[in-house]
């Protein structure tokens, strides 16, 4: 049975179906016995990178397993300690410095987590990724709930169906709409909440964007974006997005951020709930599609909108927007 349900527009910007690329954050488990699992639930031949790093080829593109520190992942210490050592005349052999790796990797292994990302994987096929939550599960994987300090999550890359500025506005509308409801029917974890990658939206471009009057060109929709929110850390991070239209104007304004051009909406809102025996990755794939329904519900959209606002007004009422949004998107 498909537990991933399908959102109303299948297709993307260039008329074929939307794809979606997952990322998901873990710990207690060795790269090996993730390589494994892998290679078992998808039938993939491994490449090693390094020691923290492997692709493995698939007919979508490449899945990635690290461990999600930069330091070891990229090959960073291997390069900085040979450095170090050649400018004092002195050779370290290869075999020392994988020793230094694995220290670092053992000591890592609770506070920094693995993370599985997979290519994007066409709608009708993304069914297949609920083994992945299944065997991490059953391999004894830890996710955001088994300690305090696990502030893991679960990344969604959703390809768009459109790039014109009044799909992309209407997304962002209704997500600003929706954030609230989202964090909290997802019980999102206080590890998670406290920690600057998931910040919502601030009430000063929430107010800009849902004013009936504000009708920005895709130009100014970005300058926009940018100037209420010049960093990723969003649970909604559309900064890939206006890279991939225009990446010069995006990268001169945030020279420092990381931030890889794609078509694809950057949904880093939800837990990573491996460790719980009855979690799936389409649980969370199913919460985005309230999204969906709304920005493509143009009626919706705009009476929630006006509702938003009315909202943040701070009136005085006796149920929250969170009640109020549940029971509009719940019974669409």
């Amino acid at each position: 049975m498909n537990s991933f349900k399908m959102p109303k527009v299948t297709q993307n910007y260039e008329g074929n179906i939307r794809k979606v690329g997952f990322e998901i954050e873990f710990s207690n488990m060795r790269i090996k016995k993730i390589v494994s699992l892998l290679k078992k639930t998808y039938n993939l031949k491994e490449t090693k990178v390094n020691n923290f790093l492997y692709t493995f080829d698939s007919e979508f593109g490449d899945f990635i397993a690290e461990l999600d520190f930069e330091l070891l992942t990229k090959q960073k210490l291997k390069s900085n300690v040979v450095d170090f050592f050649n400018k004092m005349g002195m050779k370290i052999d290869g075999t020392r410095i994988e020793k230094v790796e694995d220290i670092i990797g053992s000591i890592s292994k609770d506070l920094v987590p693995y993370e599985i990302s997979t290519p994007p994987i066409p709608l009708d096929k993304i069914s297949m990724i609920d083994k992945l939550s299944d065997n991490l599960y059953k391999l004894g994987a830890h996710g955001t709930k088994k300690k305090v300090y696990n502030a893991f999550g679960l990344h969604i890359n959703i390809e768009v169906s459109s790039l014109d500025v009044q799909s992309l506005l209407n997304y962002l509308r209704a997500y600003v709409i929706l954030e609230t409801f989202l964090v909290k029917d997802a019980k999102i974890d206080i590890a998670r909440k406290i920690t600057p990658y998931i910040d919502k939206f601030k009430e000063d471009y929430i107010n800009k964007i849902l004013s009936e009057s504000y009708e920005p060109t895709i130009d100014e929709l970005i300058d926009d974006y940018i100037k209420y929110n010049p960093t990723r850390n969003r649970s909604l991070d559309m900064l890939p997005i206006f890279a991939f239209i225009d990446e010069a104007k995006v990268r001169k304004s945030l020279k420092k951020e990381k931030i890889n051009p794609r078509p694809a909406f950057h949904y880093r809102l939800s837990n990573s709930l491996v460790g719980e025996e009855d979690w799936k990755i389409s649980d969370e794939w199913n919460r985005w599609l309230y999204v969906e329904r709304v920005a493509n519900d143009t009626k919706l959209l705009s009476k929630l909108s006006k509702k938003y606002l009315f909202h943040l007004e701070k009136f005085i009422n006796f149920t929250t927007w969170e009640e109020k949004v549940s029971k509009c998107v719940k019974n669409q």
